[in-house]
């Protein structure tokens, strides 16, 4: 037995047509204000991540700027040039007095040698330290983020070239720093709920975070952080998976070759946006709904009648004649179809009373 071909009814027509009628003008609006609100939440998003961005560097490039100064001028000092311990430390002393967040001030011989410092703990080596390494080698200044010998807690070590008056390098002077006052900048900013902002040294290990879910108490290396492999998100906030994630993220690079990067929450970022979609989803599935409904009445309407009027054309294939013939008093082509069937059974009677009188 062959199953019958799907064939589009009345109900099924109504319903494409009045579904075309109102979804595409519709999908059409909620598409471009959706452009338009996504535009506008990414400019936005992205205005307050680098506003964020940029008042942190300023302050940090500030506070980072004015030890080196600090350094550079204490560097030039005759007291400092003589490599001699005994005039060197009460100027180490001095300036670690003047500089709180210092906890040692200390110069380094070039052999690597610790020579005079401003605490009375004992002399050590720091020949293998890269600072050391890179002030040696004539750069105007150098960091490094690693555990102090001193504390056993993350440290930001600065150094300077000693140069005698000839310009020649004699040795380095540097200055070991607690991280309290950038990790407190960095912990105090929040973008939203979600938002944080991360601070990391050269070679992408962990200087500040404010990260709740990040521990601060040992040197992290980021290098394989998602936000650093992202091309352009130095250039404009990109949107991208970080762990579990969508967050929207920001890096800029900062004079001292020190990245910073700012992350928020993407849910939180386009939340309005979120809402927006929402409701144009709810909108577009409740108008969806309605036209159904409002075609299954009329294709009900419609359909009604003209099968009441198929069965009565049936009928009259049959030699079957009804007494009356339903939908004649419409006004509607149903009315006429209706009138037009009334007045074919008729003419069916009279040509069989005539077949029949004949013979």
């Amino acid at each position: 037995m062959k199953s019958e071909s799907f064939r589009l009814t009345i109900f099924h027509k109504l319903v494409i047509t009045l579904l075309a009628v109102s979804l595409i003008p519709l999908l059409g609006v909620w598409y471009a204000g959706s452009s338009q609100a996504r535009s506008d939440a990414a400019a936005t998003s992205s205005q307050q991540l680098m506003m964020t961005a940029n008042g942190i560097a300023t302050g940090i490039t500030g506070w980072d700027e004015a030890n080196v100064r600090a350094l550079r001028q204490t560097a030039k000092l005759d007291d400092i040039r003589s490599m001699d311990p005994v005039r060197q430390t009460p100027i180490l002393r001095t300036m670690g007095e003047s500089y709180e967040w210092a906890f040692v001030v200390f110069t380094i011989e070039p052999t690597g040698e610790n020579i005079a410092r401003s605490d009375d703990k004992p002399l050590t080596r720091f020949g293998e330290r890269s600072y050391f390494q890179a002030a040696m080698k004539g750069e105007v200044s150098s960091r490094q983020v690693l555990i102090s010998k001193s504390t056993g807690r993350p440290a930001l070590t600065v150094a300077v070239p000693i140069r005698n008056a000839m310009g020649g390098t004699v040795g380095v002077l540097a200055m070991a720093m607690k991280l309290d006052d950038i990790s407190r900048v960095i912990k105090d900013t929040r973008i939203g709920e979600t938002g944080y902002a991360i601070l990391l040294d050269a070679d992408n290990k962990v200087i500040a975070s404010g990260r709740p879910d990040q521990a601060t108490d040992a040197v992290q290396d980021m290098s394989n952080y998602a936000a650093l492999k992202i091309d352009g998100i130095s250039e404009q906030p990109t949107v991208y998976v970080s762990g579990d994630k969508r967050v929207v993220g920001y890096s800029r690079k900062l004079p001292q070759g020190w990245t910073l990067l700012v992350e928020q929450d993407y849910a939180e970022a386009y939340a309005a946006l979120e809402r927006i979609e929402t409701g144009a989803r709810v909108l577009i599935v409740l108008t969806a709904v309605l036209v159904v409904g409002v075609a299954a009445f009329v294709a009900k309407q419609l359909t009604m009648p003209i099968n009441q009027l198929i069965l009565v054309a049936e009928q009259l294939s049959k030699g079957e004649f009804a007494e009356s013939i339903p939908g004649t008093l419409r006004g509607d082509e149903i009315g006429s179809l209706a009138r037009a069937i009334e007045r074919l059974g008729i003419s069916i009677q009279m040509a069989i009373s005539r077949l029949s009188r004949r013979a």
